[in-house]
């Protein structure tokens, strides 16, 4: 079974239709949910998608209780911890975000990580694959 870190955007693109990649976050939820794979988060992903989610539409806020538990009892929620920090630190190249994701992967034994942002900085953990990359290779085994 696949153990993967899933980044912020994949849990936008997954709560909001408009996403460019929402039909696969959806199936990578659904997959998670019926125990197919494991799916690891970083609090600091859940911070950042309250906050991309609510700026400029707080009639949401109402909606992030339920969100947030539904999230949770999906995925696995990891702290980000000092040491996470200093290997991020001591490893990125371009975005120390998503350095400290990677080290996050990397300390939870991840084999991917998901993510939409094409210049995601994975340079010294898992192979980061898109969404629909993940879909097409994980959907077909």
């Amino acid at each position: 079974m696949k153990h993967v870190l899933l980044d912020t955007n994949i849990l936008l693109d997954a709560i909001l239709d408009s996403r460019p990649h929402h039909g696969a976050a959806l199936l990578i939820l659904k997959a998670v949910r019926s125990k197919k794979l494991v799916a690891y988060t970083s609090a600091q992903s859940l911070l950042d998608l309250v906050y991309i989610y609510t700026k400029g539409n707080k009639s949401r806020v109402s909606e992030i209780g339920a969100l947030m538990n539904k999230i949770c009892n999906d995925l696995i929620v990891c702290d980000t911890l000092k040491h996470h920090i200093v290997m991020a630190a001591s490893n990125y190249y371009d975005d120390f975000e998503d350095a400290v994701q990677t080290s996050i992967a990397i300390d939870y034994y991840c084999d991917l990580i998901i993510s939409g942002d094409d210049g995601f900085d994975g340079s010294f953990g898992p192979p980061v694959v898109s969404p629909d990359e993940f879909c097409r290779e994980y959907f077909e085994e």
